[in-house]
């Protein structure tokens, strides 16, 4: 039990903590959400702001079909809904946030960097790859992408076939309590890097 417990700290509890560190923090310091308290206060922001992302495309194909009805006319601007984030913040939120975002998330970069590896493993050499390119390549990529998109979206199965455990449920308590290490600590730096620059812009 005990090597089993960590076997899952050093696979799952530190790479999950460490990511979910890194996006929570990332977050924070650019504004991607509001100040928060708690990793659960940190989860309800990204829901909110999942919401009000998928409002804006929606209100932006509205427009664009008005447009559409109405030549000559520009369409309607739809609202930002805040500053944009960057790829990877928004696969996390397509993965849904949170912890399973997060493992979500791992799982996709896992699974596409081990396609990625057979995939140049597959050729000789650098132009027998060139040489092999085209229109046929290009689609085999997309489709896999989108069957990696899938097993990253239900990660557990993923997870739970590649595991030999008889305690499979450790490495997900252990998974968890990485992430929420992980995102408490995000929190506690932001917040005593916010009060470290209040203390020394009050001395001036």
């Amino acid at each position: 039990m005990l090597l089993e417990l960590l076997r899952a700290i050093a696979a799952a509890g530190l790479p999950v903590g460490l990511v979910a560190y890194a996006l929570v923090w990332w977050s924070l310091r650019h504004g991607y959400i509001g100040p928060s308290d708690s990793v659960r206060e940190v989860e309800q922001r990204f829901k909110q702001v999942s919401k009000e992302k998928a409002a804006a495309r929606k209100n932006r194909k509205r427009a664009s079909r008005h447009a559409g009805k109405q030549v000559g006319q520009p369409p309607a601007l739809a609202p930002s809904g805040g500053p944009g984030m960057n790829p990877v913040h928004a696969k996390w939120l397509k993965f849904g946030g949170g912890f399973y975002g997060v493992v979500g998330l791992l799982t996709y970069g896992v699974v596409e960097l081990r396609e990625l590896r057979d995939f140049l493993l597959g050729f000789e050499s650098l132009s027998a790859l060139f040489a092999g390119f085209g229109l046929d390549m290009l689609i085999g990529l997309v489709i896999e992408a989108v069957k990696n998109f899938v097993v990253a979206i239900a990660w557990p199965v993923y997870w739970m076939s590649g595991i030999r455990s008889n305690h499979i449920w450790i490495w997900f308590v252990v998974a968890y309590a990485g992430y929420w290490a992980g995102a408490k600590l995000a929190l506690r730096r932001f917040t005593g890097g916010q009060i470290s620059q209040g203390d020394s812009s009050s001395q001036y």
